[in-house]
């Protein structure tokens, strides 16, 4: 059986995404519960991803998948994953609390001072462009691809299963 790695990686995606998200939206709360709780959903997210990986290799490799082929099926799901929350954030971001941003600029200032670092008018517009709904939504983008390329090197050593010598 030949295995579609995209069709598998999207779809595990759509779900990790729906994670992502609210997770996202759990991390943002001022109420200690809630990020406590999003601190769980990443340990839920690091499991379900090694159960995802373990069924691809299982179900759609037929038991056996290479180093190569598992880092890339956690690579695709955390991109494909990071898409959907991406939308999730910039809809935050823009439409929910458009006030958020801002708030964190002012506060990224203030702690940038506490510091002693001069911040002058070329900064502030610097950092107040990163601070925007879709160039921030597209950041994160690249975190999680990031994360989850440094998970998938760790997860692709566990998932790894090379066909035996005695099943040729």
């Amino acid at each position: 059986m030949q295995p579609n790695i995209f069709k598998s990686a999207m779809f595990n995606g759509l779900i990790m995404g729906v994670l992502f998200s609210i997770n996202f939206l759990l991390s943002i709360s001022k109420i200690t519960f809630f990020v406590l709780l999003s601190y769980l959903m990443i340990v839920l997210i690091i499991a379900l991803m090694y159960r995802m990986s373990i069924h691809f290799r299982e179900v759609d490799c037929a038991g056996t998948i290479k180093y190569g082929k598992a880092f890339s099926f956690v690579l695709l799901t955390f991109f494909y994953a990071s898409l959907i929350s991406a939308v999730v954030k910039y809809v935050y971001f823009q439409y929910i609390n458009p006030g958020y941003l801002d708030l964190l600029l002012k506060e990224s200032i203030k702690a940038a001072q506490m510091l002693k670092f001069n911040i002058n008018n070329d900064d502030y517009d610097k950092m107040s462009s990163f601070l925007k709904p879709a160039g921030f939504a597209i950041q994160y983008i690249w975190v999680d691809v990031f994360v989850g390329s440094i998970l998938g090197l760790l997860m692709a050593g566990f998932v790894k299963k090379d066909e035996s010598i005695f099943e040729k």
